[in-house]
């Protein structure tokens, strides 16, 4: 039996920080740092989880090319490989994204073949999760979602930005996952609202535990009826939240996997996330047993 499963692209980011503006056609701008990192999504959780020690397998796409050989290398110097590699059908199953850090926000530009557990049949991608007591729902197999929440396995769930995300693409398998992660501006376009509670309450229609990233405002959630709150933690000084998001859902996992109450949940998810903002990318800042001591 495993902690925690998951299928995932791997994602590698070039981050670039310090810069004024973006450059126009034929300009030239250059940034004050730069970095080549793991980047965010769901590979994120079975590394973060693994590091505290908890037993984690990764699905995952990896090809012959100089960018897949490159990420195995930045898996290695992450002390990762619990992989179980699925057959590609493309020579560059990675995501590639250039990260432009302001100290406001960040913006992307990607390259993404969408090489994941879409192209895997129900069976594979059910037998690869079914032992898990944590996983993350798969993409494109709602009927593998229903089967693994009927076998015990507790489910949790986040989704990307899109200008077409619409509640009606996958309702169908919210009502099976534990925990539903979006954050404050998806949770709002979901439910077609600019009020923060009424999207909350939108989603508890669909799934019981929609947890609300808020950014530098924590966490909303839904318990007992209500709309809930829980604060960032104000320790931690952030110099880059590129992966914070994906940090807190680690954090969450590691609550679920400690049988903590969702609050408590919450609140690891947080200091998760505060931590990982304190370096530049998804794992500049690793999290130790005496960070999470400290702080809950």
């Amino acid at each position: 039996m495993y902690d925690f499963k998951t299928f995932a692209q791997i994602n590698l980011d070039l981050i670039f920080k310090g810069f004024d503006r973006m450059p126009q056609p034929g300009e030239e701008v250059f940034a004050g740092s730069f970095t080549m990192q793991l980047g965010g999504g769901p590979q994120v959780y079975p590394i973060v989880l693994g590091q505290l020690g908890l037993k984690v397998r990764l699905g995952t796409f990896l090809g012959e090319s100089d960018t897949s050989a490159f990420c195995r290398k930045l898996l290695e110097r992450q002390g990762f490989d619990e992989l179980e590699l699925f057959p590609s059908p493309s020579p560059n199953p990675e995501v590639v994204t250039s990260v432009f850090s302001w100290p406001h926000d960040r913006g992307f530009l990607s390259h993404n073949e969408g090489v994941n557990e879409r192209c895997l049949d129900s069976d594979t991608v059910y037998r690869f999760l079914r032992d898990a007591r944590v996983a993350f729902a798969p993409e494109g197999h709602p009927e593998v979602t229903r089967r693994l929440h009927e076998g015990g396995v507790k489910l949790v769930y986040d989704n990307g930005w899109s200008d077409t995300l619409s509640i009606d693409s996958f309702q169908d398998f919210l009502s099976y996952l534990d925990v539903y992660t979006p954050n404050d501006r998806e949770a709002m376009k979901l439910a077609g609202t600019e009020n923060l509670e009424e999207a909350v309450r939108f989603l508890a229609r669909y799934t019981p535990h929609p947890v609300v990233t808020l950014g530098k405002g924590g966490t909303a959630w839904w318990e007992d009826g209500g709309v809930r709150y829980a604060p960032a933690v104000e320790e931690f000084t952030a110099v880059d939240t590129t992966g914070a998001g994906d940090n807190f859902l680690a954090g969450l996992i590691y609550g679920l996997l400690r049988d903590e109450p969702l609050s408590r949940c919450v609140r690891l998810g947080n200091i998760f996330a505060g931590c990982s903002t304190t370096a530049v990318g998804c794992f500049g800042a690793r999290i130790t047993p005496e960070i999470i001591t400290k702080y809950f």
